[in-house]
């Protein structure tokens, strides 16, 4: 007999008792009820029509044969609306922040500049870039506060009790009082401010740094043996190789023994170095101010200046080398003015205590071990001050230094990425530190034949003869270039400053067709911008390799300009060739990344927007991509 469902319900007795078996738990089956759609497709919303919901397409546009998309974002009173909400508060709230830290500051320069964006009514992303606030989207005002109003009430009807460690949830509301004043003294209720740097990754806690360094007596910053370990190792695997004005040996020996009598080892050096070091880390520590993406090492700077107003003459050696390790902080900072100050003082010392020919010191018996120093340094202020003065068009006229190149030595160390990021193991390989170091030495002589057209420029030597001129550092570089290890030769066993001393070069070509560059003569133009491109092309495919060996996370702060010069030329390059764009697009994802990190940088992405806007330049969609999505480059690991 078939039963009707009401007759389903009924209870019926037991016909007999059954056989002895195990007690099983009696359950019930909830009568399901119909779940009531709380989402409407977009279509639907603009017909005000009854929707069934997701899955796309729903009943009502596939019987209309219309496009049906959902998008829980718009209805507020979802979670992941909430979530949203919650994230551009807080990006409201780190501009605030970060904008009375910037309007509270001593820097006249950048509250000008703040000030001047806010008259203007800048948007909000303008302001966060000038003012480094690690937010880069904001949600419009009335839809936030429209849907905070719906976050408060949503998550106003769960109450919230205290567990043990003070923290509260949802639970029983019972615990909870029903108004402020059955609770003696109530304060309202204090949110932590939380850095988003401030965060313990795995990464972190098995980090083991290269070189183990002791932080006093060398800074008053901190006394952190492993904070000043992590620095120093990051200093020495990205960004010393590709400089080289200190002695890492004798250095490291030096800083371990604790003796601050040494020759080689100073606190002005030291917090100079930690300084400069803090651009690769995101340790909290090294925040002077935390919601302040650009305050990495501000605290080791500040305390490196107080050292330099007091420090003695008899520590020559290390002065000029923190002199070096500031110009370098200031040019991150994008000061470039006071980057070549400090590089001037620096070369200034470097010639008065003899590493230039000029002027002549009487030559003292010195051990081999002062004698490699000097050596280095010299090598050191002289690449730094060419490298500088070609890319502000300065004239610095500085000898070479007195001795050879090769008396540094051929020492040589292992190389490994530090921290490992998301491998456990990397194979060490030879840093090639005095290859590298010679083949800057060499490229930096063809730069000063390339300064040397600078200054006839500007004496009026027309254009016909400063081309034929430009021939010989043109055929030297690129001779370098065919000597020095290819793009294919670096891809298998690639170390950042291999591939960095080869766009080094590239650029050198660059800023030689800059000089050549004629506006009021069209053929020298398109010849100039012709080689330009093609050297910016072969820095992207450098730049990959980097990349897809080593992440975004960790570059040195020398491609910094490389990246800056080569986006600019680009940008009206976009639609001549895949090539060029394709360039582009890498150039774009370096530059994203150091823009986290450098003011300058970010402020150079700022205005290739803006410049690719005025001219009509149609950006590639994986452009666009790395440009919307400010978090897109920390997924880019190896």
């Amino acid at each position: 007999m078939k039963m009707t469902p009401h007759e389903n319900t009924k209870q019926f007795p037991a016909l007999a008792p059954g056989p002895p078996r195990m007690f099983a738990p009696q359950t019930s089956t909830a009568v399901s009820r119909p779940k009531k759609n709380s989402t409407a497709c977009l279509a639907c919303k603009a017909a005000k029509r009854k929707c069934s919901g997701p899955d796309a397409p729903c009943k009502a546009c596939r019987s209309t044969n219309t496009e049906c998309h959902f998008d829980p974002s718009r209805d507020l009173r979802r979670k992941v609306a909430v979530k949203r909400t919650i994230q551009e508060l807080t990006n409201h709230k780190d501009l605030l922040e970060s904008l009375l830290s910037t309007l509270g500051s001593a820097d006249q320069l950048q509250f000008d500049k703040v000030m001047d964006l806010i008259r203007k009514k800048a948007p909000f992303q303008d302001i966060a870039h000038a003012v480094g606030s690690p937010a880069t989207t904001f949600g419009d005002p009335q839809e936030l506060s429209n849907a905070s109003k719906l976050a408060i009430l949503e998550y106003g009807e769960n109450h919230i009790e205290t567990s043990g460690n003070g923290v509260r949830r949802p639970s029983d509301p019972g615990n909870i009082a029903s108004s402020p004043e059955e609770i003696p003294n109530m304060k309202p209720p204090q949110w932590p401010t939380v850095s988003p740097y401030a965060r313990v990754t795995l990464e972190s806690l098995c980090d083991i740094p290269l070189f183990e360094v002791p932080a006093k007596p060398w800074t008053k910053v901190t006394d952190d043996d492993y904070l000043v370990s992590h620095l120093v190792s990051l200093y020495f695997t990205w960004d010393h190789p590709c400089t080289q004005f200190l002695d890492q040996r004798i250095f490291l020996q030096h800083m371990k023994l604790g003796d601050r009598r040494s020759e080689f080892c100073t606190p002005l050096l030291v917090n100079s170095l930690l300084s400069m070091a803090s651009t690769y880390s995101d340790s909290p520590d090294v925040f002077s101010t935390p919601e302040n993406v650009f305050s990495r090492g501000q605290n080791f700077f500040h305390e490196a200046q107080k050292l330099w107003e007091v420090e003695d003459d008899d520590h020559d050696l290390p002065n000029i080398q923190a002199l070096l390790l500031m110009c370098c902080v200031f040019k991150c900072q994008g000061r470039v003015k006071k980057s070549w100050m400090m590089l001037s003082q620096a070369v200034r010392l470097a010639q008065d205590i003899g590493l230039f020919d000029t002027p002549a010191v009487s030559k003292k018996k010195m051990l081999p071990e002062m004698e490699r120093v000097r050596t280095i340094t010299a090598w050191g202020v002289f690449n730094m001050s060419s490298q500088m003065s070609i890319e502000l068009q300065k004239i610095a006229p500085l000898e070479y230094p007195t001795s050879d190149v090769k008396l540094c030595g051929n020492e040589d160390f292992d190389w490994t990425p530090y921290p490992r990021s998301n491998k456990i193991t990397y194979d060490k390989k030879p840093a090639r530190l005095p290859e590298v170091r010679e083949g800057l030495a060499e490229l930096t002589r063809t730069l000063v034949d390339v300064q040397n057209l600078v200054s006839e420029k500007r004496r009026g030597t027309n254009l016909d003869e400063l081309w034929r001129k430009a021939q010989d550092p043109f055929d030297r570089l690129t001779a370098w270039l065919q000597r020095w290890p290819s793009v294919p030769e670096i891809q298998p066993n690639p170390v950042p400053q291999v591939l960095l001393l080869r766009i080094k070069c590239l650029q050198a070509i660059i800023h030689l067709f800059e000089i050549l560059n004629d506006p009021h003569q069209p053929q020298s133009v398109r010849q100039a911008r012709f080689y330009q491109v093609k050297s910016v092309e072969e820095t992207a495919q450098c730049l990959r390799i980097h990349r897809q060996s080593y992440g975004l996370k960790h570059i040195p702060s020398q491609i910094v300009d490389a990246i800056q010069t080569g986006l600019r030329i680009l940008v009206p390059q976009l639609e001549e060739s895949d090539e060029s764009r394709q360039a582009f697009a890498e150039l774009c994802r370096f530059g994203t990344a150091l823009s986290h990190r450098f003011m300058q940088t970010a402020d150079v992405i700022h205005e290739i927007r803006k410049n690719a806007l005025h001219l009509g330049v149609r950006l590639p969609p994986e452009v666009i991509a790395i440009f919307d999505d400010p978090e897109q480059w920390r997924s880019l690991e190896p």
